[in-house]
């Protein structure tokens, strides 16, 4: 995944325009993770957090994975001071190297547009699934 445009982007990514659209997402979202208390979700491309965080109450455990240090610089800092406990950052590229996780939801939003091979990552966020687990994609429908 190509950073250097979200390296500089963090610290004014979270625009109007953008925390408009993400909090459209998180509702549609929030409908698929009913009785999901027990479960953890992976968010992968989260950026500075602004869909996942909306989520923190319905699940168990959530990991905002990004490949900008700066983007998960941003979602460390509103983790602090929402007082949130149940969410983790991991600066992590799972196009060069996947670590080894297991969720039972993995969420991709708004990230396929942005890797080339597709079908590799997919590929390996669905390997993160634990049995019977979600794999959520929300993207642009070109």
């Amino acid at each position: 995944m190509e950073n250097n445009v979200f390296e500089q982007l963090a610290k004014r990514y979270d625009t109007e325009d953008r925390i408009k659209l993400a909090k459209v997402i998180a509702k549609e979202v929030r409908l698929e993770l009913r009785n999901s208390k027990s479960k953890s979700l992976i968010d992968y491309g989260s950026g500075t957090g602004l869909i996942s965080l909306e989520l923190t109450d319905l699940v168990d455990s959530i990991l905002l994975v990004d490949s900008s240090k700066q983007m998960l610089e941003v979602a460390k800092v509103k983790i602090s001071q929402q007082g949130i406990t149940n969410a983790k950052v991991l600066y992590s590229d799972f196009t060069q190297e996947t670590p080894e996780l297991k969720a039972d939801v993995v969420l991709l939003s708004l990230v396929l547009l942005h890797i080339p091979d597709t079908k590799k990552i997919l590929q390996e966020l669905f390997n993160i699934l634990t049995h019977g687990g979600k794999l959520l994609i929300i993207d642009f429908d070109k």
